[in-house]
């Protein structure tokens, strides 16, 4: 009989009160992944290493988060092969377990060189959020056999608390970036508004040809329209002192 790793309903609650901690407090994307492979490490029994890979917009992969360097080492070498666990589970977005290396045959080239390192199974399970592939959540052991389709079980609610924190993080920081742009706008259009009356004072022009003014001057000394204006509204402060 298989035996079973499954933490507490108490122990799920704790080590996810701790991600939703992280998130809220300090709201970086690299601080929430380091804590989610160092947990998924703590909670597998035999797991000598745990590492999070994400797939870039370009269509890249990188390791964003792992427990030390023999994980990163093992990831590079994915990368650079173009073969692996990791790659498999993000590829067919299916869970990737490998139970004795020496005798994999899926990735040859690779299999050999985690031996060498004295890796001998893994686990691998995609990090998926509404249909998205957003990387893969892995585990390194030692020892053959290592995991199970508990093992696996575990991982995965790993892997979709991991992907539900990052897509909270990235609608985050759209968001932010959103609103930077609106304030922005705001700033600019404000900015030019007061700019516009001043050169309709100075130069007793309707409204229409003060901001024709302005984009005269803005083409003329190529730089943007909001400068222009910037530039006007700090002379007046300037001529008040």
């Amino acid at each position: 009989m298989t035996e079973s790793h499954d933490p507490t309903p108490d122990a799920w609650a704790a080590v996810f009160a701790r991600m939703a901690g992280v998130l809220l407090s300090e709201q970086t994307v690299t601080t929430v992944l380091e804590l989610i492979t160092s947990l998924a490490k703590d909670t597998l029994p035999g797991t000598v290493g745990a590492g999070i890979t994400l797939v870039e917009e370009t269509g890249g992969r990188s390791t964003s988060a792992a427990t030390g360097p023999m994980v990163e080492d093992l990831d590079a070498l994915q990368y650079d092969l173009g073969q692996g666990p990791c790659l498999t589970a993000i590829r067919d977005a299916a869970a990737v377990r490998a139970d004795d290396l020496e005798e994999e045959e899926r990735w040859p080239q690779w299999s050999g060189r985690a031996v060498q390192a004295g890796m001998v199974s893994s686990l691998s399970v995609p990090l998926q959020y509404a249909g998205r592939i957003m990387g893969a959540l892995k585990v390194y052991s030692d020892r053959p056999h290592a995991y199970t389709a508990d093992s696996e079980d575990i991982l995965g609610r790993f892997a979709d608390q991991a992907a539900i924190l990052l897509a909270n993080m990235h609608t985050l920081t759209a968001a932010e970036a959103l609103n930077e742009r609106l304030r922005r706008a705001l700033r600019d259009r404000d900015v030019i508004a007061t700019a516009k009356g001043i050169v309709m004072l100075r130069e007793n022009l309707d409204a229409d040809r003060a901001v024709q003014r302005l984009l005269e001057s803005s083409i003329q000394r190529r730089i943007a329209v909001r400068e222009v204006a910037a530039e006007i509204v700090a002379s007046t402060h300037t001529e008040t002192v």
